[in-house]
């Protein structure tokens, strides 16, 4: 059984060098989401140093991705919604949003499947939670109103082999939600969007996903909005250094 339903994908550009924006948001704005009544995980992602440079499509605002905050979302998920933009004014007001970050993009997207590699060891119901060393991004838009080939296809052969690929745990597949009552803030034109997770360097394992990735997009059913590595800021020691 999976508690997930939908995730909030929160976009922001890169931050500015010394400053303590991610130790902010790691240790006080996220802990406090958990108060949303479906807040199932939350997870942050950056792209310094080599990784702009790295990934392999980005497309108007998107282009400048720097941040990645992912906030997955079980039932009530409508009123879960709700209560995150309130929290979120809630939070400011008592001086607790020190730092406000330009938007590139804020989406409430469907989560429609979910895979685990392997080697994860792991069923796919819980491969965000388990501890990663980074992702892709995927964020694309459909260029015809039916892309049911496309997705089957992505289901049947593309996912399995990039599951295949040294370095990959598993993958995650989001599409525009469906959820009525959702406030205007999430919604926007039709997308689908895959976070692939990684166990090795993001850098590193996007080398032998690359060739698979450009694939994506050959049949044209669908263009890419973003497609590149993000890293966790956070270091895990059950890999060694």
């Amino acid at each position: 059984m999976i508690r997930v339903r939908n995730t909030i994908f929160s976009l922001t550009g890169l931050e500015p060098p010394k400053t303590d924006y991610l130790r902010w948001h790691l240790l006080d704005h996220m802990p406090e989401q958990y108060q949303l009544p479906g807040l199932v995980y939350a997870l942050r992602y950056i792209a310094d140093g080599d990784y702009p440079a790295a990934r392999i499509a980005g497309e108007g605002p998107l282009a400048g991705i720097g941040n990645l905050v992912n906030y997955f979302i079980g039932e009530p998920v409508v009123q879960s919604h709700e209560e995150f933009l309130e929290l979120g004014v809630r939070l400011a007001e008592a001086g607790r949003f020190p730092e406000r970050r330009t938007p590139l993009g804020l989406r409430s997207l469907a989560l429609t499947h979910w895979y685990a590699a392997p080697s994860a060891l792991v069923s796919a119901e819980v491969i965000p939670m388990r501890p990663h060393r980074g992702i892709v991004l995927i964020i694309e838009e459909p260029t015809q109103d039916d892309v049911s080939p496309w997705l089957n296809w992505l289901h049947t052969e593309h996912i399995p082999a990039v599951l295949g690929v040294p370095g990959v745990a598993g993958a995650w597949q989001y599409s525009s939600s469906a959820y009525p009552g959702l406030h205007e803030a999430y919604l926007g034109d039709p997308q689908h969007a895959t976070v692939i997770y990684l166990d090795e360097d993001p850098l590193e394992t996007l080398k032998g996903l690359t060739p698979l990735l450009e694939q994506r997009w050959a049949s044209g059913q669908a263009r890419p909005l973003f497609a590149g590595p993000l890293r966790t800021p956070i270091s895990w020691e059950a890999w060694p250094r």
